[in-house]
């Protein structure tokens, strides 16, 4: 058993919430955001991510089901704003519009941190500096907005960029309000060095992690991120997810754990893979 804070994110049912990619086929199945609530809430866990993508707050229920999960004792709540793309680049022009607004609204519910993504796989062969050079001042104002309202913001390797460079980019900003959310599956498929970064990160950095196993298709290249890396059980694909995120723990990364399911695996289903996902880590995370 461990006392480490870990949940969900709510993309791990995305098909549930009408949205499948061209790998998948749609879902029978129709959820709205209380029916992942009562999921979670059924599974004992204490920590929940919400894609933006998926909630209307303009629904007086919507809002009185997140007050009440945030009124819980211990009960951890972010919002993960940015599907699919974010800041395509610095190409969205109405995306810092967008992020403030969900800045204002993680503040209204008294949320500790947000979850941003600058762009995606689609991105990613653009020079880094090119497309920080067009963020750069959006991602200013936001800084300086979070700060104000107390807020982080956690930006997520979104398969858009390598860590190390998310990282400098971070750091060159240097605010305790910027930080990192940490996707390892995204980052084996950027084509970073898993090992080498588990022990060369800053875990200071890192405000939150979002645990994904995924497998290696034959025709897929680590440093190539498009196309189909799908979502496999914990401990049967390439990340060894529950390995790399015990040696942060030793490391000193003490922030939450938010497992996410993408495109699943042939002959997988979501409600399975998710219950097996929170099991083993339930079984198997070091406690802090």
């Amino acid at each position: 058993m461990t006392d480490v804070r870990f949940g969900i994110d709510s993309f791990s049912f995305h098909r549930f919430f009408g949205e499948n990619s061209k790998w998948e086929v749609p879902a029978e199945i129709k959820w709205h955001t209380k029916d992942f609530i009562d999921f979670v809430r059924g599974h004992d866990i204490d920590l929940i991510t919400l894609q933006t993508a998926y909630l209307d707050l303009s629904d007086s229920q919507t809002r009185d089901e997140l007050k009440r999960w945030k009124s819980g004792e211990g009960n951890y709540l972010a919002f993960t704003w940015g599907h699919p793309n974010g800041f395509d680049g610095g190409k969205n022009e109405n995306a810092c519009k967008s992020a403030a607004e969900w800045l204002e609204q993680s503040a209204d519910f008294e949320l500790e941190q947000m979850r941003i993504v600058f762009g995606n796989h689609f991105n990613f062969d653009e020079a880094p500096r090119i497309r920080m050079e067009r963020i750069g001042d959006q991602l200013e104002v936001l800084v300086q907005r979070a700060r104000q309202l107390g807020v982080r913001l956690s930006v997520e390797n979104h398969a858009d960029f390598n860590v190390p460079v998310l990282l400098e980019m971070i750091n060159g900003i240097d605010d305790q309000y910027l930080g990192l959310c940490l996707d390892l599956g995204n980052s084996f498929r950027a084509g970073d060095d898993i090992d080498l970064l588990m022990e060369d990160i800053d875990t200071s950095r890192i405000f939150m992690i979002q645990a994904k196993e995924i497998d290696q298709m034959p025709d897929n290249v680590q440093g190539a991120p498009i196309g189909w890396w799908p979502t496999v059980n914990f401990g049967t694909g390439k990340i060894n997810i529950v390995k790399r995120v015990n040696r942060l723990i030793q490391r000193g990364f003490d922030g939450p754990i938010a497992i996410e399911l993408s495109n699943l695996g042939v002959g997988l289903n979501e409600i399975d893979v998710a219950e097996q996902a929170i099991n083993y880590l339930r079984a198997n995370l070091l406690p802090r």
